[in-house]
């Protein structure tokens, strides 16, 4: 009898445990973490440039990136519409070689001190011993409107498989979710610098 009741837990644990597995292996993708609390920074998305090679991937990257943080709450994000009438009122043709100029125009237009912009590095799938999975790389930067110094940046490579314990928690097998934990990756690492302050932030490492 005492011998039944110490393997009651266990038995009790083990569908608990298999719940818990198959909720751990289907978890989407969480939002971005919110900053601190205090009043919302508001900030303009500017299309991704496109260094990946994939037709359509930097556009798809911007709409995520813009997804992103419009779920923390914890920016004002210019709408896309209006971005785009910036873009074409200042002449700009590609976001990866703005002008100190330029960023100033989009700076006034948009009614913002940050614009947040970077590249599509990589979109597509890579070889595993497991089969194909999907490859993504990303690199974000934001701008002060004042000075168009760079004020911060970080840069991500995913594949769909860097997440994979031994229970398979992690693997991706989706391209567009894979794109969308990666950002959201580093959306949580996003810092502006306070209002007044003028020094350069050092690129962080991938």
């Amino acid at each position: 009898m005492p011998g039944a009741l110490r393997a009651a837990p266990r038995l009790l644990l083990a569908p608990l445990l298999a719940v818990s597995l198959g909720c751990a292996r289907h978890k989407p993708p969480q939002p971005a973490a919110v900053p601190a609390a205090g009043p919302r920074q508001k900030l303009a998305v500017l299309p991704l440039e496109d260094l990946s090679g994939q037709s359509g991937a930097a556009d798809r990257m911007t709409r995520v990136l813009f997804t992103v943080l419009a779920q923390t709450g914890a920016y004002e994000v210019v709408e896309p519409g209006t971005v785009d009438m910036a873009l074409s009122d200042a002449r700009v043709r590609s976001t990866g070689m703005l002008s100190r100029e330029q960023i100033q125009m989009l700076s006034t237009a948009l009614q913002t001190r940050w614009l947040l912009t970077g590249s599509a590095l990589e979109f597509g799938r890579v070889r595993t011993p497991d089969g194909e999975v999907p490859s993504v790389g990303i690199a974000l930067r934001l701008i002060d409107g004042h000075d168009g110094r760079v004020r911060w940046a970080d840069q991500r490579y995913r594949n769909g498989d860097d997440r994979e314990t031994v229970f398979g928690w992690g693997h991706e097998s989706d391209a567009d979710r894979l794109a969308q934990r990666t950002m959201t990756e580093l959306v949580q690492g996003l810092r502006i610098p306070a209002e007044g302050d003028s020094t350069t932030t050092r690129e962080a490492k991938p």
